[in-house]
């Protein structure tokens, strides 16, 4: 499609469509990157991974990480819903929630863009409806702005030659960071990438199940011993939990990670009678698009229950996305069921 087609098919979208998702963070920013590769480095000379019994397990990894290295976000706009949530000294929750309307300007191959964002709720309040007609228009502006930018950018160089065989990524595994500044100048962050678990947990499978008719193998994963982290990833090393991979796609459909040692200072989640009734520490949820893809659907890190584990992270995180709509020529609405909090 021609720029000043998608940049007329943005501003109807934004004139017209009223999706609704909500954020946690108070200043919350989208930035993607376009591959200036067909094939990623990680996808390059691949071949299927066995599934019967026994698995090729180390196989099976690098396939669900190539097969999530893709970069498909980049052609949608959709909703955000991010609430944050915050318990005090007494154990009192209290939780903001913020909805986001995300348009990504058109990318070339190799080159980096930021989102443009709209509020068009917080904490169940909608925007007002002329308030929001206008900050539509104005993030029309900033659309075309942002197309102009990129058309003038210099694009970086393919990192993997034109004739390069291998796979094609089916999903895009997003890295989410939740960053925290306390009133006292501390701040901590924690990021959470479904690829960073698969390059460094070792995988073992512990059952197949029907996920909405597709098989999906669910695997348990253990951190490797002596494993280096990142200063905002080294909650890693004291979580085990479960890893979903659907058999077909090969695409990592969940992640549930809990800490093996009690790493909260709540007596709800210290007497869990097991590891699984406690909540997730870390969760991921992907969804499968009408037209084959995966993308995020739910991404959780919860400091709030967890405020020993994260790097200086006391408060909880849940990104909810929907209304995923592909800018081309047809668009096309998609639903998804309401989330339940794990």
């Amino acid at each position: 499609m021609r720029q000043s087609d998608v940049v007329s098919l943005f501003a109807l979208i934004l004139l017209t469509l009223l999706c609704c998702a909500p954020i946690s963070a108070q200043k919350a920013t989208v930035t993607l990157s376009k591959r200036a590769s067909l094939i990623p480095k990680s996808c390059e000379a691949l071949m299927p991974a066995s599934i019967d019994d026994p698995i090729d397990i180390p196989a099976l990894v690098k396939e669900a990480y190539c097969k999530g290295a893709g970069d498909m976000l980049t052609e949608y706009t959709y909703v955000m819903t991010s609430t944050g949530r915050s318990v005090n000294k007494k154990g009192v929750s209290k939780e903001e929630t913020t909805t986001y309307e995300v348009f990504i300007p058109v990318l070339k191959g190799g080159t980096r863009g930021k989102g443009i964002l709209l509020v068009t709720n917080h904490n169940g309040v909608p925007v007002p409806a002329e308030e929001l007609e206008k900050a539509r228009r104005e993030a029309a502006k900033r659309l075309e702005q942002a197309e102009a930018e990129n058309e003038r950018e210099k694009t970086s160089e393919p990192e993997s030659a034109p004739d390069v065989k291998g796979m094609l990524p089916l999903a895009m595994y997003t890295s989410t960071t939740n960053t925290h500044h306390s009133s006292s100048g501390k701040s901590g962050s924690a990021s959470l990438a479904i690829h960073t678990f698969l390059r460094s947990c070792e995988l073992t499978l512990v059952r197949r199940e029907q996920q909405n008719g597709r098989e999906t193998l669910i695997f348990n994963f253990t951190p490797r011993p002596n494993e280096k982290f990142a200063a905002n990833e080294k909650y890693i090393a004291r979580l085990g939990g479960e890893i979903w991979i659907d058999s077909q796609d090969r695409v990592v459909t969940r992640l549930v990670g809990r800490p093996t040692v009690s790493a909260s200072n709540r007596k709800s989640v210290q007497l869990a009678a097991t590891l699984t009734e406690a909540p997730p520490a870390v969760y991921v949820e992907m969804m499968r698009l009408p037209e084959g893809i995966w993308l995020p659907r739910i991404i959780r890190i919860n400091g709030a229950d967890y405020q020993k584990l994260f790097d200086g992270i006391t408060t909880e995180s849940i990104n909810t996305f929907s209304n995923y709509i592909r800018f081309s020529t047809e668009i096309k609405d998609v639903q998804i069921n309401p989330y339940v909090k794990p």
